[in-house]
């Protein structure tokens, strides 16, 4: 295994499986203005890295994935319109990265899962909660507004009845509830999260890259535009290139040789 330090933002690297760690427990890991404006550039070079197919973020220690933005900070990020924006700007743009990160990703959620990191969850492909998780968007406690994109996506995922409660209330939900709307892909032990992400995420990276590719382009373009008359016939070519691709003709020769695939992405 090998580990990249940058502060508050660590990645691990095990064989295919690369871990992003959020990495602030004393803070509940809290999401600072410099976590959110450097995430896309880590993001970025796990997408370079041709070793990784599969990503896990999650928070260190037991006791939240994210507790949300760091509110210490709003004064020197957000105290007038134009901080906000750039704020605004900042944060949309990591989630953007995330969503828009090729390989497949899970957020392994243990604890609180609150404001800004319940926002950035939601662009990981799945989310794996333990029994203790905490979920909610306390926005309207603080005199926030959530952005229609972040809604948006949340939407997709849980109906507007369910995002309209979690918005207006601003309540908080446990791993079950959370569960039972759509909000997460599974519950596991408490504080089993990571281990059972990891386990996850490698049996997802023993299939073909470009079968995941193709599928997480088709995901955001139905979150994006909706039916698929509205998405682009550009991008309606994405099972044509996956049919030509290598993965598929190894993928027909080794059900036919009654053998495991060995997929290399191309």
């Amino acid at each position: 295994m090998t580990v990249t330090t940058q502060d508050t933002l660590r990645v691990l690297t095990d064989g295919p499986i690369a871990t992003l760690l959020l990495n602030r427990p004393a803070q509940r890991n809290a999401i600072s203005y410099d976590m959110w404006q450097r995430l896309p550039d880590v993001i970025a070079t796990l997408e370079a890295d041709e070793q990784v197919r599969a990503v896990v973020i999650t928070g260190a220690g037991d006791r939240a994935f994210s507790a949300g933005a760091d509110i210490t900070e709003f004064e020197a990020t957000r105290s007038t319109p134009q901080k906000a924006l750039d704020y605004r700007t900042r944060v949309e743009t990591a989630c953007k990265a995330l969503a828009n990160l090729s390989k497949p990703s899970i957020a392994a959620i243990n604890g609180y899962c609150l404001g800004g990191g319940l926002e950035l969850s939601l662009y990981a492909d799945l989310r794996v909660a333990a029994s203790n998780a905490v979920f909610s968007l306390p926005a309207a406690h603080r005199g926030i507004a959530i952005g229609h994109s972040h809604v948006a996506r949340m939407v997709g995922m849980i109906g507007i009845a369910n995002a309209a409660h979690m918005l207006l209330t601003g309540q908080r939900i446990g791993a079950d509830e959370a569960r039972q709307c759509g909000l997460i892909t599974s519950v596991v032990a408490s504080q089993s999260a990571l281990t059972a992400s990891v386990r996850l995420a490698n049996e997802i990276a023993a299939l073909s890259p470009i079968s995941h590719q193709a599928h997480k382009q088709i995901l955001n373009d139905l979150l994006d535009y909706g039916l698929e008359a509205q998405i682009p016939k550009s991008r309606l070519k994405l099972i044509d290139q996956a049919e030509a691709s290598a993965d598929f003709l190894e993928g027909v020769r080794s059900f036919m040789e009654g053998r495991p695939p060995v997929f290399k992405g191309r």
